[in-house]
């Protein structure tokens, strides 16, 4: 070709800085998408490629490999969660980083955890300094540090507690059900006279942030029937599963009767579905079943034996913990 100068080597080393052109071949004689492809197949990239690839055959291998595993069958069929709602920093906690003692003068950059360290059941595992106990059984358990909460901003806890608790950031355009609401729906009820998705001890009375809370503690668009049977205080329990004392059967077939036909007057039976007038009636019946249950005595502390009533009287904290793990044994 007229115009070339020098070597092949040097025609190659310099087509890798040749301008596109807009013609469809220039004087190499390649056209623009061929030049571009060639001008990439250097040594280096010629080693990029075949590690790709050479990668790629490996992951096509994957699934093979996976299958050849064996695969612990799940075994838990409830879950009790312990909402820390604003504390309990996990450099503090399950997640401690590098203890700088305080002294005078110390950097801030340089204080990552307040706490020494202690061992667990499992190595290379570490706690915070104050939870030898829980440290002691982490053999029977499982710890999680890959969470990244969303970036929601740092003045509302609620728009966290929202996210977290169902999974969607706010605000919504309808009501989205919480987590717990979600197992019900999916899994349903492991014993039919106690309800699938209890929240114990939160108030969501109120406005403000607690608004936003009372938003989430909902079943959202899964119905009525899947939504939180609410505890707020655990000492408190039993009387919401035990009628008045002077609240006969007769009369309180007719108070149900009376909750129906107001029921019907709600906009949600004159303009919502079936599923809504469904869920509504679901939710009655249950609550009638739980009223008349041997499991309703999930609900009384004072049932508990002393000893282990005292091992959690701790607070009101403490007692919803016992009360959660009495509704666990009765089938929640």
């Amino acid at each position: 070709m007229q115009g070339q100068k020098g070597s092949r080597a040097e025609r190659e080393g310099e087509l890798r800085h040749l301008p596109r052109q807009n013609g469809p071949e220039d004087s190499t004689g390649l056209n623009r998408e061929e030049r571009r492809i060639y001008s990439r197949l250097t040594r280096r990239g010629f080693m990029g490629v075949t590690a790709g690839a050479t990668l790629a055959a490996l992951a096509g291998r994957e699934p093979t490999l996976v299958r050849a595993q064996p695969v612990t069958p799940a075994t838990a069929d409830a879950v009790i969660v312990l909402w820390m709602a604003g504390g309990m920093a996990q450099t503090e906690t399950f997640d401690p980083k590098r203890y700088t003692p305080f002294a005078s003068g110390v950097r801030v950059e340089d204080v990552l955890s307040t706490f020494p360290t202690i061992d667990t059941a499992v190595d290379h595992i570490k706690f915070t300094q104050g939870l030898e106990r829980i440290a002691g059984v982490m053999d029977r358990g499982a710890v999680i540090r890959s969470f990244m909460a969303a970036d929601l901003g740092f003045i509302l806890h609620s728009r966290h507690q929202y996210h977290w608790h169902t999974g969607y950031v706010p605000p919504q355009p309808m009501a989205m059900p919480h987590i717990g609401s979600v197992v019900s729906r999916t899994l349903g009820p492991r014993h039919p006279d106690v309800p699938a998705f209890l929240a114990i001890g939160q108030t969501v009375e109120g406005a403000g942030e607690i608004g936003t809370l009372k938003a989430f503690h909902t079943a959202g668009f899964l119905g009525a029937d899947h939504g939180p049977f609410l505890i707020v205080d655990p000492q408190d329990a039993a009387s919401a599963v035990r009628p008045p004392r002077e609240l006969g059967e007769a009369r309180f077939q007719s108070r149900r009767a009376l909750l129906e036909r107001l029921l019907a007057e709600e906009p949600v039976h004159t303009y919502g579905g079936d599923f809504q007038r469904e869920a509504i009636v679901k939710s009655l019946d249950s609550a009638d079943r739980l009223l008349r249950s041997p499991s309703a005595k999930a609900f009384d502390l004072s049932l508990e034996p002393q000893a282990s009533f005292e091992a959690y009287n701790t607070g009101r904290f403490g007692q919803g913990c016992l009360l959660a793990r009495r509704l666990i044994e009765a089938g929640a």
